[in-house]
């Protein structure tokens, strides 16, 4: 009896240093990529822009990775990125990609779910990369520099953004 206890036990402590281990590799990793895209930003590379957006460095702007089934993406992350536009106008930049077909620009950015947004301020420097569903609030503060506060549930729908960014 005792002995099935130790191994449980050394068991449960292999399972918890793997996790944390995991945990820690996952935030480096991400880290990393973040520090590089915002050197790149910096140096004022910019292969990321679509055709129909300017080329050109700096000003705010959304790079939203997505999938042609992607079902979070059409039902909620599109509707909020429609939103911050709404509420932020034409000088807002979105570049869309295609997390399968841009696998190399997908690759730099540390896509690992769809849908991701890298997110950069007005001076052209990254905010932050959202890896999974950024409700429109989250945006618009990461847009603004500000960090997004999540007290009582961050924002999920884009119909009360004007009362709280007001």
């Amino acid at each position: 009896m005792l002995e099935r206890l130790l191994i449980a036990t050394v068991v449960l402590a292999i399972v918890l240093v793997a996790i944390a281990a995991g945990r820690r590799w996952y935030a480096w990793r991400n880290a990393r990529i973040e520090d590089r895209l915002r050197a790149e930003a910096r140096a004022g590379a910019s292969d990321t822009a679509s055709e129909d957006a300017p080329t050109a460095p700096g000003g705010p702007r959304i790079v939203y990775f997505t999938t042609k089934t992607c079902v979070v993406c059409k039902a909620q992350q599109e509707p909020a990125i429609a939103a911050v536009r709404e509420h932020l106008g034409d000088g807002l930049r979105i570049e869309r990609h295609d997390a399968v077909e841009e696998r190399a620009l997908a690759d730099r950015y540390g896509v690992l779910t769809v849908p991701t947004t890298a997110v950069y301020d007005a001076g052209g420097e990254l905010v932050t990369v959202n890896r999974g569903f950024a409700p429109a609030a989250v945006l618009l503060s990461q847009l603004r520099g500000e960090v997004p506060s999540f007290e009582g549930g961050a924002l999920m729908s884009s119909e009360r953004l004007d009362e709280r960014s007001a």
